[in-house]
């Protein structure tokens, strides 16, 4: 192998782990996010959505009490990212969310992004180390 086809091969290899590390990173939180969210009839965790580029300003018609459903059903929008796209929206438009992120219901009293965002670092750290 040449010293060109070496770094050829680094820069293929970056290329994916720009691209991997990000969706695997917006997975994990979109999921802990869910879980964290409060259920009573699952209107609040079935309305947490991604998206690609900009945000969504709609809520969705979806109860999901487990939280399956809507990680599922963001998995295609996730994986579609790539560095080329600015970013990755995590939404939810319920009209009470942001009493829910304040710790209105005793299932979530320090809310779900919050907690979230401050496990971020380390989540990148080890999403990035063992994806290396």
């Amino acid at each position: 192998m040449s010293f060109s086809d070496d770094l050829k091969q680094f820069e293929d290899k970056t290329r994916q782990k720009m691209t991997v590390i990000p969706r695997k990173v917006a997975l994990e939180v979109l999921r802990r996010v869910v879980m964290r969210t409060p259920v009573r009839s699952g209107r609040a965790r079935g309305n947490w959505q991604t998206s690609v580029g900009s945000p969504m300003g709609n809520e969705v018609a979806r109860t999901d009490k487990g939280g399956g459903a809507t990680i599922s059903a963001a998995v295609p929008t996730i994986e579609s990212w790539d560095a080329a796209n600015v970013a990755i929206f995590l939404m939810n438009n319920v009209p009470y969310i942001q009493r829910l992120e304040d710790g209105y219901s005793d299932q979530a009293p320090a809310g779900m992004v919050k907690i979230t965002v401050a496990e971020f670092e380390g989540l990148v750290e080890a999403i990035g180390r063992a994806s290396a």
